[in-house]
């Protein structure tokens, strides 16, 4: 199964396109992602791309790099940062690698940056070794296609993939840490979980903890907690037009965004909005909620180790119940080793039953 688990939901670029297509005779950058996005979901749900070969390589390219570049040595968890030049292809001209110093590309450095965060987290916060707990390198693919507003991890590939935005709903998609950490987590699912990417409730697992940890990650970045932290997803990467709003609200889902453009946020805050067939993207909430419930009594780290744990346990067509019932039995052993508090357990399962799936 393919894993292009784009950052922003289809049904939020979907509306954006049919807004801004009232408004031009000119096809809109909403309308390009959308296209291009679908392709991407298609091909993933599919197992075969319905893009140009050349988009989604089948293996591994050949590194080139520039000059006085470093080229990670494999199983090193290294850096490499491509540019894309606003092609619709993997450019395989590295620009920057581990250790190298800043690029003229103010995105590269930033993802750059942000990668080594991702990286850093899951090694000191989680003890994982990158995204498949063997040194796996990250490699970054920046301005990919023109005014793309979507970033997504390949999962065939191994690359994340940021594209610029259009800089009217939203600005370049390196810019917000969620967006790496997100991505990067779908890598650690599909190494772990595997969770299907399917519209129901594993589906839904599946984006909720790339929002868990993702929003962890950022939370840990700048020294937040549970009480300071926003619980927004998305929110950096909003155009000045849209400051203020987001894409999701993992505290409060369902107020993310309300406004012409994007529509009004449709995420259900617990199980009695639950509908499938459904987007991953929208189903989350619920569980995202979970997990911010959690986090409010027993602390980030805590509800965020008993997630990670969790979803080293889960199976691919695994449910909201089963995620419930894994994630207390993981807090249960944990607290056994003084790792959370010793009532953890209790708080797993009382915020899965106030959420409606215990």
């Amino acid at each position: 199964m393919k894993h292009l688990c784009t950052f922003v939901p289809p049904h939020v670029i979907e509306h954006i396109a049919r807004v801004q297509g009232r408004e031009s005779l000119e096809p809109t950058p909403a309308q390009r992602t959308a296209v291009v996005s679908a392709q991407f979901r298609k091909a993933r749900r599919l197992g075969t791309p319905d893009v140009p070969a050349a988009t989604v390589p089948p293996e591994a390219p050949k590194i080139t790099a520039v000059a006085g570049v470093t080229v990670p040595a494999p199983g090193t968890a290294g850096r490499e940062i491509y540019d894309d030049q606003h092609e619709a292809t993997y450019s395989t001209t590295l620009i920057r690698g581990e250790g190298d110093p800043a690029v003229a590309g103010l995105n590269a450095d930033v993802a750059y940056d942000n990668l080594g965060s991702v990286r850093e987290f899951y090694k000191k916060m989680l003890g994982r070794n990158s995204i498949d707990n063997a040194g796996l390198d990250l490699a970054a693919h920046v301005n990919f296609d023109h005014d793309f507003a979507n970033a997504f991890w390949d999962g065939e590939a191994q690359v994340m993939v940021f594209g610029n935005g259009d800089n009217v709903i939203f600005k370049d998609l390196t810019g917000d840490l969620d967006v790496s950490a997100h991505e990067l987590t779908h890598g650690v699912t599909q190494f772990t979980a595997g969770l299907n990417y399917t519209d129901d409730q594993s589906g839904a697992l599946n984006e909720s903890f790339s929002d868990m940890i993702g929003s962890a990650v950022d939370a840990w970045a700048n020294n937040r907690d549970a009480d300071s932290h926003n619980w927004l997803i998305g929110d950096e990467i909003m155009a000045d037009s849209l400051a203020g709003e987001a894409l999701r609200n993992m505290a409060e889902p369902g107020s993310a965004y309300d406004n012409p453009v994007m529509g009004r946020d449709p995420q259900p805050r617990d199980m009695s909005g639950y509908s499938e067939p459904a987007d991953p993207h929208l189903m989350s909430g619920i569980t995202n909620r979970w997990f911010y419930l959690i986090c409010k009594e027993i602390g980030l780290d805590a509800g965020t180790l008993i997630m990670y744990q969790t979803l080293q346990n889960l199976w691919p067509t695994a449910g909201f119940n089963d995620a419930a019932v894994v994630a207390a039995a993981q807090a249960r052993i944990l607290a056994e080793t003084k790792q959370v508090p010793p009532e953890a357990a209790q708080v797993v399962r009382a915020a899965a039953r106030q959420q409606g799936f215990w």
